[in-house]
């Protein structure tokens, strides 16, 4: 089965890790019993599950990773479960919106921040972000003219 991975610790998808399948009906626990590298996928087969028949109802659904079993990052490093619905506001306290989905460019990530009437797009590097607090679920970005507004 061919497995796609959004984010930058593949070595977390490796044999014995236990992941859950999200179908339809719920979620189903497997346990990975191989998986090849290959650019932003894993050819993968799972324990008790040895033939394309018997993963073929996992066809289109996400392959989530329990929180607790990711390895810890770097200060200052986040994964994406941990920003999207993250409230943004403006250096001077205005809020910008809700940064709904993360866009992976290459070079760095961008955040897509709505309000429900507009679209911004912040750059996840340099110097846009100010401050990130997870426990507050808010992010506050830098005074950088044009950011926001034009």
């Amino acid at each position: 089965m061919v497995v796609h991975y959004y984010g930058d610790t593949p070595a977390r998808f490796v044999p014995g890790t236990r992941v859950f399948i999200r179908e339809r009906e719920g979620r189903v626990a497997a346990i990975v019993a191989t998986a090849r590298e290959m650019p932003q996928k894993f050819v993968a087969s799972f324990e008790g599950r040895g033939s394309v028949e018997a993963v073929s109802p996992w066809v289109g659904c996400e392959v989530e990773v329990p929180a607790q079993d990711l390895p810890a990052l770097e200060e200052g490093r986040y994964y994406h479960f941990q920003l999207i619905g993250l409230r943004v506001h403006a250096a001077d306290g205005r809020c910008v919106g809700v940064l709904e989905e993360i866009l992976g460019t290459g070079a760095n990530d961008v955040y897509c921040v709505r309000d429900g009437r507009r679209e911004v797009l912040i750059p996840a590097g340099g110097d846009a972000i100010q401050a990130i607090d997870l426990v507050a679920r808010t992010m506050t970005l830098r005074d950088l003219k044009g950011l926001i507004d034009p």
